[in-house]
């Protein structure tokens, strides 16, 4: 038995490199009664595992696209069907009466934590979230808010408060005719940074416009460190309004300008994301 074990071919190791935020859908699934777009094509998990691994990215963590509201069925799939590969944040409807099982499962199968994707949406009644904020809690589960910068001053110190820890996208979604130098809300984001409690997302240039997502990656890096920021590919690009040229191997050619240390930049592809999420 132990010869044939010795024969065994190794396992080959997953690439190192973390995309700390994309997602995964395809055609036909149950959308959102307010959904902002319906994509008209695929973008399978199959394909992004495939895509992520030929730009040396070996670990994904997917996040419910808003347009799917709270039917996180195909999101639960990818993670139970690649979990070495994926970590999952789930938009959990408050209505629902999530029983403690269903939470130790989410668990099992690599749900990592909470999303609010409230762009455009009211902020929520927190009060409705109590248990859903205590499970999250007790976990250590990150909240992430996918939301205006200029609701980030009064979001942040209620979650921060609590004890949560808070994700961002999107270099902060600051008001891109503002930029990030005159910006309220960025600036309330930088302030945050002091209780090690936040995290930034590199992802997303196109959302904010590319040149002002260069100005703020500095102020980012200088306020939060590279140990509270992370990178994204925020594939596949689904805002087609506002995104023309993106691909995946471009959007790590550009963290690569916009942060040139090399060292730096292993701790946002790999150190803070593997300890956020258990990668």
């Amino acid at each position: 038995m132990a010869l044939a074990a010795a024969i065994l071919p190794a396992r080959a190791a997953l690439p190192s490199w973390i995309d700390a935020h994309a997602h995964a859908f395809v055609r036909g699934l149950k959308l959102a009664v307010d959904a902002r777009y319906a994509p008209n094509y695929d973008a399978s998990w199959q394909t992004l595992q495939a895509l992520a691994e030929s730009n040396g990215v070996g670990r994904t963590v997917l996040l419910q696209p808003s347009f799917l509201g709270y039917d996180n069925s195909y999101l639960f799939d990818a993670l139970k069907a690649a979990p070495q590969r994926f970590r999952g944040v789930p938009w959990i409807s408050p209505s629902l009466d999530t029983r403690p099982e269903e939470w130790e499962e989410m668990a099992r199968i690599g749900v990592r934590g909470l999303r609010f994707p409230i762009l455009g949406l009211p902020t929520p009644q927190w009060s409705a979230y109590h248990e859903m904020l205590g499970e999250a809690l007790k976990r250590d589960w990150p909240i992430h808010l996918y939301v205006e910068s200029k609701r980030l001053p009064e979001m942040l110190p209620f979650l921060l408060d609590g004890g949560h820890k808070v994700v961002i996208p999107h270099y902060g979604l600051f008001d891109r005719t503002l930029g990030p130098a005159r910006d309220p809300g960025f600036k309330a984001l930088l302030e945050s940074a002091r209780t090690g409690r936040v995290f930034v997302v590199l992802c997303g240039a196109y959302r904010v416009g590319p040149e002002r997502a260069r100005m703020a990656a500095p102020m980012l890096l200088d306020a939060f460190g590279p140990e509270r920021l992370m990178w994204g590919s925020d594939w596949p690009h689904t805002d087609t309004d506002l995104n023309r040229v993106t691909t995946y191997p471009l959007t790590l050619r550009t963290f690569e300008d916009w942060v040139p240390n090399e060292a730096v930049r292993r701790t946002i592809l790999i150190d803070t994301p593997s300890k956020l999420y258990g990668l």
